[in-house]
Formats: structure tokens, sequence, C-alpha cells
């Protein structure tokens, strides 16, 4: 028990000494559009809330988060310099709906990212062409289409979602997982959809998907999805020796600083690719969090998950 609670407080050092003057995080470096922020820092904060944090601890955080805000269009991006999209939008939401701010703007903007069928796209098509000067002869259906993974983070911030959840109740793979875009592992998607779902009659999904991640026994030793795989399945209280194992070979990954070590996990398809999982052209290489404090969110997170029901 001193390893575990150890393990949880060296973590909780390591993401709250390791933000900037702002209280903002960086990470997932990219050659051309520098380290991701506005998403980064996002993620983070509502990882370490959900892991017990103070919300006046977080207030800077959430205070810049909000004036990082594209006032033009409602949403955030990836950073400031490249244009709002559904997921980074859905993840400010998310983290400063705990805060004192209207966030009914971004809403709206949340919302035209949604398809007829309930699905949820990453990018609006307007404002990735004119980013990227994208011809028009050039598809950029793969990053405008509805997915699963973006489906479900807004699932989360949306209270009337009656259709999203028909949409991805039809999109669960007949082996139990959800396929994901923008991540190289199903488990991402998985795991998020699981989350969204769980406040409707989703009990036969939700069992097909956790019995999916039970029989990934071959985590590749990835942290991010050992952690990831662990929230889904400690939703509901079941599988308790597979939990077990996967904590602790959490906590024996663990790094000396409290942080974990990170691999590349985001991968980055040609905007007209539809299936990245069958095709390989790829916009640019997949991409890890450098500075560890995406993947060490994730892991905290899952750790003081696991010690609420335990």
């Amino acid at each position: 028990m001193k390893k575990f609670s150890r393990a949880v407080e060296k973590a909780k050092y390591f993401l709250l000494s390791g933000r900037d003057s702002f209280g903002l995080w960086n990470d997932f470096k990219s050659r051309t559009h520098g380290e991701s922020i506005d998403w980064v820092s996002s993620y983070i904060g509502l990882s370490l809330l959900q892991s017990g944090i103070s919300i006046s601890e977080l207030e800077l955080t959430a205070q810049s988060i909000s004036e990082r805000q594209n006032r033009g269009y409602g949403g955030w991006g990836y950073n400031q310099k490249i244009v709002p999209d559904a997921d980074s939008t859905a993840f400010a939401i998310l983290f400063l709906s705990n805060f004192r701010y209207n966030l009914d703007q971004a809403k709206d903007f949340l919302l035209k990212h949604q398809k007829s069928n309930g699905s949820f796209g990453t990018f609006l098509p307007e404002l990735i062409r004119q980013y990227y000067r994208i011809p028009p002869e050039m598809s950029v259906e793969g990053w405008c289409s509805g997915i699963p993974d973006i489906t479900a983070i807004a699932l989360q911030v949306l209270k009337d979602g009656d259709n999203i959840f028909k949409y991805l109740k039809k999109a669960q793979d007949e082996k139990g997982f959800w396929r994901t875009y923008w991540y190289n592992n199903n488990i991402y998607s998985t795991v998020h959809v699981i989350k969204a779902i769980k406040k409707y009659d989703s009990g036969l999904e939700v069992k097909k998907a956790q019995d999916w991640l039970v029989r990934q026994k071959i985590i590749p030793e990835v942290p991010f999805y050992i952690a990831l795989s662990l929230q889904g399945l400690l939703i509901n209280g079941s599988f308790t020796e597979e939990i077990q194992k996967r904590i602790n070979k959490l906590l024996n990954l663990q790094q000396e600083d409290g942080s974990w070590r990170t691999y590349p996990i985001l991968r980055f398809p040609m905007p007209s690719n539809l299936e990245p999982w069958k095709d390989a052209s790829r916009w640019r290489e997949e991409t890890k969090d450098q500075n560890r404090f995406f993947t060490t969110a994730t892991c905290l997170q899952t750790l003081v998950e696991y010690k609420k029901v335990n």
C-alpha cells in the first residue's frame, strides 16, 4: 500500500511541477506545428481533477485555457497556431465545465462537427482546407468524417445524445472494440466509448467491449494503453484478476521521477485516408508525448480510479 500511495504522489508532483508559468503543459512536439498546448493541457487538467487535485490548484490552468480560446470560431485546437477542432474543444469544455466559464460558444462550435448519423468529425472542411491550403481536388474526408474516437468525447460533453449513442452502438465491431482513427491502438476509442455510453442502456455493448479488452493479453509495454485498458475494465468492477495484474505492471513501469515512459501513440493519416488501419499513407510520422505529461496523467488517473474501488 505504501508503494501505491508513493506512486500516486510522485506522479502528481511530476505533473504539477511540470507546468509553465501560465499553468499549462506542452507535449507531442511536431516539426511543423510545434507542441500541443491547448489540447494537452485540457486533457491533463481533466485527468488531474478526476485524480483528486483541487479546483483551486488548477484555477490558473483553467484561466489560461479559457484565454486561449479562438474567439472567432469558439473552439480550441492542438495549439493556437492550428485551427480549432472538435476533439480539443470537447476536452477543453469537459475541463472548464468544472469552473465558472461561459461555454455556450464552444458547445455551438462543437456541434458544427456533428453529422446526420449522430457522429462527430475532427475538423470542419473549410477550416482545414484554408489552413493547410489543401486544393479542392484533394479529399479531406478522412479528417472530417464522423469517427468513434471523436464522437465518444463529444458525447461526454453533451447531455442529449440519443442519436450519438445509436451511432456508437452501430459502429461497434463484432469483436467488441471501436476503431480508432488518430491513435495506433483501438484501446483508446474503445475505452472512451465505454465511458460515454455507460449512462445509457448499454450493458451488452460495454460487456462486449470489456471482454475484448481482457482478451488483449499481449498489450505492448506501453503504459498509456495499459492504463487506458484498466480504466475501461474498472467501470463495473469485474475482471478482478486481470485488473490486478495490469495494475502491478503499471506500478512496476513507473520511473523514478514519477513519470511513465512514452512511445509513439498518435498517428497522422493523410487527410483523404478513411481507414488508416488498412491504408498506410501518412501525413507525417507517428508522435509520442516526449515530455511524458500526457501518458503520466493517464496513468495517474487510472491508479486513483483503482484506489476508489479497492
